[in-house]
């Protein structure tokens, strides 16, 4: 073995850790430019604290990638003088100098669209729908330009480093070998530190889980890297799953079905659940019930600061003539999560169910669908895009729907989107069937004009664009394509609105339900509170449906509208099964991160109430256990 040697590439390790560890710093600050809107009330102390945290939590990130040159060219070239070292090195290096350029390029749209670097909706975007993906990243986000950027930053950055790599390294005149024996007895005590991001234990370390210690979200998403923020949508993702698919035995199924009130004599989880009504019944049996999951339709433009925009005005109407919470929450963080969260009537557990569950025949009895089965009505989906867009089609007739319809049954009219036909043609196809229908038939309606690209014609529509961009708070940028996105907002609720004036028009026994399927999706200026960032709204409206029927208190989240929907349309004397009670019932509600409890929303990770959060894992341990035994059984 050559110390000589060893001592000679080290040193060029070395000045790859370096230049990749200045690289990631260059990007950090060049994120908090971009952004630098997002945290105007920020001091200085805040900023430099999230600098220092990043420079200390890349040092795991740096030294990932630095290991593998050192791994495979450093070590060997130290016992084979033979070993190709330096091409080794130089390949590896480049590969890494374009792996971080190319993801920081990717982070800014993520971040944009998330308002988080990487996270677990990597992993949904594998099951998504590809094409439509594709289609977006091009027309919405720049996807060309921004590969050619892409493509020559990593050129350059390459290049600064081949140079760098090639400089001479430092040879003592002296104790060649002492210097050597103390790097290599150094680098692992230097591998710990760089290991626990700057400390030599986990306690004072900075873990990615307890990064985020500003009050701002554009500093704490800048204090990961991508490396690090890639390795926080991977250990959520593991961890979700493994929490959901871990082994649960009898005793804690009984422990978490009594947690929640159910039936322990039950020998199903939906006889478990079995409620009484105890609400009285609409005035008549609405014979047409329709809910309405909008495309990120959010609770944000109904608050005071915003509500002057007049991009709700279809909610806010709702909230005059119907009953309504706004304490409210999506059952996930996506579409599909949400959309599970209904069809399932199951909190979300981190698991895909609409590619697992349903395949032995037997129906959730706990979803809406079969929900609404038992009540005598004839089910139909109706979804603005197309069928092959995470198995929608196939799942939402596993679980209880007699009729699946979407954008490719609907001839062309226009314009569309790489998700769907616009919000108005869809509305149209589904007021027609609904003149036709004899028998009370229950509506769920997805829509999707409200998400990106946002590439319909607003302002044909009638969008009044100068006269919102002239009220826009300072929370929220002006420029185009923000206003192109306000204009979607605003369409959606336009033709919403329309359809249910129209549909009621036609029967006015109909009953509506309108809430969102995600939030936390608009690109604001500045941080906002988490009813601005992940609110959602939640209306009831129909013939006898009392303004009041809500309290202020009252919270809830999606799974709790098909029993509620039950409470107001069963008999007296009539039963349901629902995990969790009606809105009519319950003061508190959480989602896959988020609670409401007392009228506050917060992070699930702060909730100090302990029952509540045994009440949560309760409810997640019987949908584990729903989910790995689709049979119904207990």
């Amino acid at each position: 073995m050559s110390l000589l040697r060893f001592w000679k590439s080290l040193q060029q390790v070395g000045k790859l850790f370096l230049y990749i560890y200045v690289l990631l710093m260059v990007f950090r600050i060049a994120f908090l430019l971009i952004y630098a809107g997002q945290m105007r009330s920020a001091g200085w102390e805040d900023i430099v604290e999230a600098l220092w945290l990043g420079a200390r939590i890349s040092l795991k990130t740096t030294a990932f990638l630095a290991a593998f040159p050192f791994v495979f060219g450093t070590l060997p070239y130290a016992v084979w003088a033979w070993w190709p070292e330096k091409r080794i090195r130089e390949i590896l290096g480049s590969a890494a100098v374009a792996l971080m350029t190319l993801l920081f390029m990717i982070r800014i749209p993520y971040y944009e669209v998330f308002h988080q670097g990487f996270n677990i909706m990597l992993f949904n975007g594998w099951k998504d729908d590809h094409s439509a993906i594709w289609d977006t990243a091009v027309q919405q986000y720049q996807l060309w330009p921004r590969l050619t950027g892409a493509v020559l930053l990593m050129a350059l950055f390459i290049w600064l480093w081949l140079r760098i790599a090639r400089t001479p390294v430092w040879l003592p005149k002296r104790h060649v070998r002492r210097y050597a024996v103390l790097a290599a007895v150094l680098v692992p005590v230097f591998g710990i530190f760089c290991r626990f991001g700057g400390a030599f234990h986990s306690d004072s370390g900075v873990p990615w889980e307890s990064a985020a210690r500003t009050r701002y979200v554009v500093l704490n998403e800048a204090v990961l890297d991508d490396g690090q923020a890639l390795y926080r949508a991977y250990s959520t993702h593991e961890r979700a799953t493994e929490r959901a698919l871990r082994p649960i035995s009898a005793d804690e199924l009984d422990a978490a079905v009594a947690t929640l009130g159910g039936d322990l004599n039950a020998e199903t989880v939906e006889g478990a659940f079995t409620r009484q009504k105890s609400t009285a019944p609409l005035t008549r049996r609405p014979h047409h019930v329709v809910v309405i999951l909008g495309e990120n339709y959010a609770l944000w433009p109904l608050l005071p600061e915003y509500r002057s925009l007049g991009l709700a005005q279809t909610g806010e109407w709702l909230e005059a003539h119907g009953a309504h919470t706004y304490h409210f929450l999506p059952n996930g963080n996506g579409t599909m999560t949400s959309l599970n969260g209904f069809l399932t009537g199951l909190p979300d557990v981190g698991l895909y169910v609409n590619y697992t569950m349903g395949f032995q025949g037997h129906v959730d009895g706990l979803g809406i669908g079969a929900t609404m089965k038992r009540m005598g009505y004839k089910t139909v989906f109706w979804y603005g895009g197309l069928r092959s867009w995470q198995e929608i089609g196939h799942f939402t007739l596993r679980e209880g729907f007699d009729e699946f319809h979407c954008a490719d049954e609907l001839p062309e009219q226009g314009e569309s989107s790489s998700w769907g036909v616009p919000d108005g043609v869809l509305f149209d196809a589904i007021r027609k069937q609904m003149e036709t229908d004899e028998q009370d038939t229950f509506y769920f309606i997805l829509t999707t004009s409200n998400h990106p690209p946002f590439a319909y014609d607003v302002d044909a529509e009638g969008f009044p664009r100068s006269e919102v961009a002239a009220k826009l708070p300072p929370s929220i940028p002006a420029d185009k394509a923000t206003l192109d996105q306000l204009g979607h907002i605003w369409y959606a609720d336009q033709v919403m609105g329309k359809f249910i004036r129209q549909a009621q028009q036609d029967d006015p026994s109909t009953l509506f339900v309108v809430t969102g399927d995600h939030a936390e999706r608009f690109n604001f200026a500045t941080d906002v509170s988490l009813w601005a960032l992940s609110g959602i709204p939640c209306y009831f409206y129909g013939d006898g449906v009392p303004v009041d029927l809500f309290s202020g208190q009252q919270a809830g989240s999606h799974i709790q509208i098909a029993p509620t929907l039950a409470e107001l349309i069963l008999p007296a004397g009539s039963s349901y099964s629902s995990l969790l009670p009606p809105l009519t019932q319950s003061d508190r509600a959480f989602n896959h991160r988020l609670y409401i409890e007392d009228g506050e929303i917060g992070e699930e990770k702060d909730l100090q109430d302990q029952d509540f959060h045994r009440y949560i894992e309760a409810a997640r341990t019987v949908a584990s256990w729903v989910v790995m035994h689709d049979d119904g059984t207990r």
